[in-house]
């Protein structure tokens, strides 16, 4: 009944893939867009060899979220896993895998936490600063190293092309108010943007339970000289948050406050045929955590620091395209339960593309990496692209994958949870295949996969004790496909109501050894993902937009979770009325912390442009 009501919503509401704004019998399509993510060489998307999902500046504006991980729910293969709602806690999960082996970006910079991958989303940057989010959904490993093992979210912010300044203020159910500005000022070559917010709520459950307050700000800047070009980012995000059943049932009364600061530097040196990008980052991540065991509360404080220098070249050749470089990295970590480590990495990275032909595009490469505690590791791949006839091409690709243990894994000493010194790093090959149409108006994808994976690390306890502990897993395996279709009636009627439509399912299937042997998150996946949209114009300025997703997993608990979001804009103001979980369906996406179920919010936003 479950998953006839989801298939009817997703057919009848659907909201994913391009949602663009439609102006009237002049429809926008992006239908090959400039992909970065999925290669160190840039390529539009029709030329590459794995699955790429993008989410656009366009999307953001419509749809009903209010964080990163909100945007990514819509992503078909990704499975958010949410703790705590807007914002306050996710796993992002990339075709059933675990969340540690997702690799997380931001313009570029590794952001995912050597501490545990639980704080990989705890990212300081405003949704008004985000141009577009890139997924890769398949191992990047050989362009990133390692951790990218299913897959990369990459989260690009916005380049300033003029002057403007604006600001939203957003309140709800549970005492919930969502406020932010952001300015942005253009001056010759030099230009530089600043934004600052704040969530706060008392919860769905009880404050000290479920109630957060989160702050972030953010700034770039960027020079523009000739063909250089030099960046400055900056970011910080503060969390304070109540943890209710976050890590365990068995002690349910948690709470955590975590802040991360993150700084660097690039520059972008275009010498005749020759791009030179150089970047330096730092980021460092606190984590007070508190659990409460009996009548006493055991608290955790954590900091983390990651800091290295990367360096990227490439050129052009009779023989392609190609890009070399290396990086070195260190990190740091300071606890008062894992103890004090500090690891390094030092790698190189090759890659080649090849364009024997129009209609073939054929791409290699590999990386190594040295570790500290491991030492060398490689990780080669191959993929191409064939186009049959225009906007119809046939991808495929191979590639080895690898993760590193976190310090959690490694030293975490709890009685609900207990690391392992002794932990070896995961290690996979995974292949896809597929197809891809894109034109105006109208574009569907289909793709089969397989990911062979070894030594995966779980956190898994007999069934008749209470205390998780890491291990390697002997095998596992994970196969399945995805199917895409979205359909913009502008392109073929003399319509404006339905400016777009969306549906995309991705089934899995993972075969874990893990004896006899209760697993924590690995035998959690989702085997069946059913997502759905519509954009609609009521009229010239009110757009409503619908968004339904259908999710069932191994263990066969599912649910239903449809949002809503109708706005109205005049002049230099919008006015919208945002609901998320519309029927009210009660579900955990995550260990044992239930979501909430209707929450209702409403607000106004304004922005002002200097041309």
């Amino acid at each position: 009944m479950r998953l006839n009501l989801a298939i009817i919503l997703c057919l009848l509401l659907a909201c994913n893939g391009s949602l663009m704004a439609q102006e009237e019998d002049a429809p926008c399509y992006t239908l090959d867009p400039v992909v970065v993510t999925h290669s160190r060489i840039p390529q539009h998307l029709s030329k590459i060899g794995q699955s790429v999902s993008i989410i656009s500046r366009e999307e953001i504006e419509v749809l009903p979220v209010d964080n990163i991980a909100d945007l990514l729910e819509y992503v078909s293969g990704v499975d958010i896993r949410q703790r705590g709602v807007h914002g306050v806690q996710a796993d992002a999960i990339i075709r059933g895998s675990s969340f540690e082996q997702t690799l997380i970006l931001v313009d570029g910079i590794n952001v995912s936490d050597s501490q545990t991958g639980h704080h990989n989303l705890d990212l300081p940057v405003n949704l008004e600063d985000i141009e577009r989010i890139e997924v890769l959904k398949g191992p990047g490993a050989r362009i990133y190293g390692h951790n990218a093992m299913a897959g990369v979210i990459n989260i690009i912010t916005r380049e300033v092309d003029h002057s403007a300044v604006g600001g939203y203020a957003k309140y709800g159910d549970y005492d919930y108010y969502d406020l932010g500005a952001h300015g942005a000022l253009k001056t010759g070559n030099i230009s530089n943007r600043l934004s600052i917010s704040r969530r706060y709520s008392t919860g769905h459950i009880e404050k000290e339970k479920t109630g957060f307050d989160i702050n972030t700000l953010t700034y770039k800047g960027a020079i523009n000289s000739g063909n250089h070009k030099f960046q400055l980012g900056l970011g910080y995000i503060d969390k304070d948050f109540g943890a209710y059943r976050f890590y365990s049932d068995t002690y349910p009364n948690q709470r955590e406050r975590t802040d991360t600061l993150l700084a660097y530097t690039s520059a972008h040196l275009r010498m005749v045929d020759l791009e030179v990008m150089p970047r330096v980052f730092w980021r460092r991540h606190n984590d007070d955590f508190k659990i409460e065991i009996g009548d006493n509360w055991d608290r955790n404080e954590h900091r983390s620091d990651a800091y290295g220098v990367e360096l990227c070249s490439r050129f052009k050749s009779a023989l392609g395209a190609t890009a070399v470089g290396g990086e070195i990295t260190f990190e740091d970590l300071k606890s008062s339960n894992l103890g004090d480590h500090d690891r390094r990495r030092t790698g190189v990275f090759f890659e080649q593309k090849f364009y024997p032909v129009d209609w073939l595009t054929f791409g290699l490469g590999a990386s190594a990496m040295n570790y500290s505690d491991w030492g060398w590791e490689y990780w080669p791949g191959a993929e191409s692209n064939v186009e049959f006839m225009d906007g119809f091409n046939w991808f495929a690709s191979l590639g080895r994958s690898f993760r590193i243990p976190t310090y959690t894994e490694l030293y975490y000493d709890t009685p609900a949870n207990q690391g392992n010194p002794h932990l070896k790093p995961e290690r996979a090959w995974t292949y896809e295949t597929g197809i891809r149409r894109r034109e105006k108006g109208l574009g569907a994808n289909f793709s089969l996969f397989f990911r062979d994976a070894e030594d995966v690390i779980d956190w898994s306890r007999a069934p008749d004790q209470d205390t998780w502990k890491a291990r390697n897993i002997a095998e596992s395996t994970t196969q399945g496909f995805e199917l895409g279709f979205d359909f913009y009636p502008g392109a073929f009627f003399k319509t404006t109501f339905v400016s777009s439509v969306n549906i995309a399912y991705t089934y899995l299937d993972s075969d874990w050894d893990t004896g006899e042997l209760d697993s924590k998150y690995v035998l959690d996946h989702l085997r069946h993902q059913l997502h759905g949209s519509v954009i609609l114009d009521w009229f010239d300025d009110l757009t409503h937009a619908v968004k339904a997703r259908y999710e069932e997993r191994a263990v066969g608990d599912s649910h239903v979770v449809v949002d809503t979001r109708l706005a109205y804009k005049w002049s230099l103001y919008e006015v919208f009325l945002e609901v998320t979980n519309v029927f009210d369906e009660q579900y955990v996406e995550s260990g044992f912390a239930p979501m909430p179920g209707r929450w209702i919010m409403g607000g106004i936003k304004f922005n002002m442009d200097f041309e």
